[in-house]
């Protein structure tokens, strides 16, 4: 016999949310699949709702709405909650997402660790686990501790986003420097050990995601640029990442972009990389990786020689946001990963460098450092949006920014 939580999970999945569904669908059942969306992200959004606000803010009769959101609660996506104040007439009754079910799985892969979390439906973490692998990072160590996760929460997680520095296309992870990848098809080895959807992304992808959480309005364009063990560029259009024809949009680490640091050599190979002169190894010294802690990557900045470096560092990045702005025209750039660690000297030495020799008729769009959010919310929202087709997740807190 099934227990309660094998149940909610399969009537999710044999309901309009569930995988092949579409196809199913009639005109009537896509219809009824968008007002539960849409109702569903009224209910994730910051204000209380309850079925008389949803009803009012979507023109649908109260009857529907009822209806929609007692489906919901059904499928274990929302909760009844708290009374909400009287406006005079009967207090209604709040209607919220279900945190203490479901989850997204986010899998985080840097160089020598994995960061596997698990983020509810309200885009807090309930679970984060951390192995250290010194020799390198496999990707059979990869499936081995995402699967192990999902295995363990089997009923509760929704879907899987696994998050890779290096040219990814969604399923394989086609070249990573920094992990020494090659054509690794990591959504299939995952599929051989678990039943749930799996979505491979870039890094920088991934915080360019993040950073659209913080969004009020739509249709921001933004240029992140990444910058840590390795450098990575992504552009943003409401929400969403250009990927480019063969999903190599934003691949600039191993780009030279000429200036002082043309003839340093950079461990691909070439000359002149932006990452042989401006990521926090070049910077910081052979010490620094991703994964170090912030003291200990400040107690690097003030080893002798490491504020000159920065300072060329930051005209590297300079000149190539330059290029990168007057090519996509974004309405701010955001400097995100590590590199908020060197401090406003940097972010000040960039914006300098940015503005000295600006081409005429391009735009000077605001510069700033990432928001202090958690690295998993732009995957988990990525990948829940495709399971729900509603991302849901909000971050927890909205810091002040730079």
């Amino acid at each position: 016999m099934l227990t309660a939580e094998a149940q909610l999970r399969t009537r999710l999945e044999s309901s309009v949310f569930g995988r092949g569904a579409d196809a199913l669908l009639d005109g009537k059942g896509k219809i009824r699949r968008d007002h539960l969306r849409r109702a569903l992200a009224l209910i994730a959004s910051a204000d209380p709702v309850t079925r008389a606000s949803l009803a009012r803010s979507t023109g649908l009769t109260t009857a529907t709405t009822s209806s929609l959101v007692n489906e919901l609660i059904a499928l274990g996506l929302v909760v009844e909650g708290e009374q909400a104040e009287s406006t005079g007439g009967k207090p209604g009754t709040r209607v919220e997402v279900n945190r203490a079910f479901y989850a997204v799985c986010v899998v985080i892969v840097r160089a020598q660790s994995v960061e596997t979390v698990l983020l509810d439906l309200s885009g807090a973490r309930v679970l984060t686990r951390e192995s250290v692998h010194p020799a390198g990072v496999t990707p059979a160590d990869v499936v081995a501790v995402t699967a192990e996760v999902v295995r363990e929460f089997r009923d509760r997680v929704l879907a899987v986003c696994l998050q890779s520095p290096g040219v990814t296309d969604g399923s394989v992870v086609r070249e990573s420097v920094l992990l020494g990848w090659k054509d690794v098809p990591l959504a299939d080895l995952l599929a051989e050990e678990i039943d749930v959807p799996v979505v491979i992304l870039n890094d920088a992808d991934g915080e360019a995601l993040t950073e659209s959480a913080f969004d009020e309005v739509d249709g921001v364009q933004r240029l992140v640029l990444r910058m840590g063990e390795g450098i990575g560029a992504a552009v943003t259009i409401d929400g969403r990442v250009l990927p480019g024809a063969t999903s190599r949009a934003g691949e600039i680490g191993h780009v030279a972009f000429g200036g002082r640091g043309s003839q340093v050599r950079c461990r691909c190979g070439g000359l002149g990389c932006i990452e042989a002169v401006a990521s926090l190894t070049a910077v910081l010294g052979p010490d620094f990786h991703d994964e170090l802690e912030p003291d200990a990557v400040r107690a690097l900045l003030r080893a002798d020689g490491a504020e000159e470096r920065m300072l060329l560092g930051a005209e590297a990045v300079a000149a190539a946001l330059r290029i990168l702005s007057g090519l996509t025209d974004p309405h701010e750039i955001v400097i995100a990963g590590r590199a908020p660690l060197l401090g406003d000297a940097f972010l000040a030495a960039v914006r300098e460098g940015f503005a000295t020799n600006r081409a005429k008729g391009t735009a000077s769009p605001p510069i700033r450092f990432a928001h202090d959010s958690d690295p998993a919310l732009g995957p988990g929202r990525l990948v829940l949006g495709r399971v729900l087709g509603v991302s849901m997740l909000r971050p927890a807190v909205y810091p002040s920014g730079s």
